[in-house]
């Protein structure tokens, strides 16, 4: 079984160490360490993903291998996070000025744990790719440069859901995102604004245009930056948009993907001083895993295993199994114990992350 003191202290360690995207040596270095003291054979990738490998043992060295996976790095700010553990004894959160970053160290505490406790226990032990990934927040870039033919393993688990690790997620969005660069006509605010274009007022047109927020039960939108202007007294000649549109419906993804292009076209013909210049482009794609698929299969035999009633959910949020389901690996988002992600409210429920190590040692080890 998983001992719950060391996996503790394991998440501690990790959230202790920062990695903000683009700043996971120190976390690589650390998993890379104690992963080949586990036995396994690690290498990496150009993109500097982590894959490591471990053999199964009992009689089980050729079956086929599973996947554990997990991202290292967090959002900002992730910088000197301090670990604080409630008055419950349970509940571990920052100090409030920064995330705590749950996501996804407790997803790799719970690799962590779970491989160790299978290794200690003697018994028979499937063969395992471990896949931790870099740069996962912001677009999944990590995954969808990972060097795919590192890899073997067809099925698996990815820990990086919402809840607990009873909650399997058989269904995400794909994602569309939306980038422009406004050009207008500077000028200056007090002597002649009459001959300048706001690239900022053309923003705003735009903004008002587009469907934003929740638009139905499975497709979201937001426009999450909007910056421009030099000064406040000059006309602002630049002004950027970023976000992103979400379905778990590819029909209605291209259809809201239409209509925000229609807008950005209406804005176009409001201010032909303007010039608009719009990309928008597939980052990932939707997944929906049906009902007795063996991968999900699978995964719920773990659940049950360590005593826990699976449930099938779908999510908003997109995460490194949509890349691998693209690539024909069945591995699958299961909960973490962690609450109220990218926030300073972030939490971790430590009861959760020990069940989610019993599951992840359960689905190791064969049937």
């Amino acid at each position: 079984m998983p001992n719950h003191q060391r996996l503790t202290q394991t998440l501690i360690d990790l959230i202790q160490i920062d990695s903000p995207t683009g700043e996971e040596d120190a976390i690589d270095a650390h998993l890379t360490a104690r992963l080949t003291d586990l036995g396994a054979a690690v290498r990496h990738d150009d993109y500097g993903n982590l894959v490591a490998t471990l053999s199964g043992s009992n009689g089980n060295a050729n079956q086929p291998p599973v996947m554990l996976s997990a991202h290292m790095d967090t959002v900002e700010p992730g910088r000197g996070i301090k670990p604080v553990l409630d008055a419950d004894g349970d509940t571990l959160r920052s100090d409030g000025s920064t995330i705590l970053g749950g996501d996804c160290k407790a997803g790799i505490a719970i690799v962590m744990e779970g491989l160790t406790a299978a290794i200690e226990s003697g018994g028979p032990r499937r063969p395992v790719q471990v896949v931790f990934s870099r740069a996962e927040e912001g677009g999944l870039n990590g995954a969808r440069n990972l060097d795919f033919s590192l890899i073997t393993a067809q099925s698996g688990i990815v820990f990086d859901g919402e809840g607990p690790v009873s909650r399997i997620c058989v269904g995400a969005p794909a994602q569309n995102i939306v980038q422009c660069h406004i050009t207008g006509v500077a000028a200056h605010a007090g002597l002649e604004p009459e001959n300048g274009t706001s690239a900022l007022l053309v923003a705003a047109n735009i903004l008002t245009r587009l469907p934003l927020g929740r638009i139905d039960y499975e497709t979201t939108s937001n426009i999450g930056v909007l910056q421009g202007g030099l000064k406040r007294n000059i006309i602002p000649e630049q002004a950027d948009m970023d976000g992103e549109l979400r379905s778990r419906d590819q029909a209605k993804l291209e259809n809201y993907t239409a209509e925000f292009r229609r807008a950005f076209d209406q804005a176009a013909a409001l201010y032909p001083q303007a010039k608009i210049d719009l990309n928008i482009r597939s980052q990932y794609q939707a997944y929906r895993i049906p009902e007795g698929h063996p991968a999900l299969s699978d995964i719920a035999r773990a659940v049950t295993g360590a005593g826990l009633t699976p449930t099938m959910e779908t999510t908003g949020g997109g995460s490194d199994a949509n890349v691998f389901l693209e690539h024909g690996i069945s591995a699958l988002p299961v909960g973490i114990g962690v609450r109220d992600f990218h926030t300073t409210r972030e939490t971790a429920s430590l009861s959760e992350i020990y069940d989610a190590a019993r599951v992840c040692q359960a689905f190791i080890t064969p049937s």
